[in-house]
């Protein structure tokens, strides 16, 4: 059975609740105390991004990841993307 794979273009069709519970995959993985707290907010940053252009762009001017930016960059042996 093949496997419909959501796009960049369709992020905003995963249902919040899906979006949550991967979070809490996340903070569970990374042994985090809490996916949020005073000042950090792990699931409203997550689900921002997926569901909301606007604020997903503004993340990505803050990360400087703008379309254009994101095509251009290109990993060099000095580079960690870790």
């Amino acid at each position: 059975m093949e496997k419909n794979l959501i796009h960049s273009n369709e992020l905003h069709f995963i249902d919040k609740k899906r979006i949550h519970r991967a979070v809490e995959q996340l903070v569970e993985s990374l042994e985090l105390a809490a996916g949020s707290t005073t000042g950090f907010n792990l699931y409203a940053v997550v689900e921002s991004y997926f569901t909301d252009l606007d604020k997903r762009k503004a993340i990505n001017r803050l990360l400087n990841l703008e379309q254009s930016i994101c095509e251009e960059v290109v990993q060099t042996p000095y580079q960690s993307f870790a």
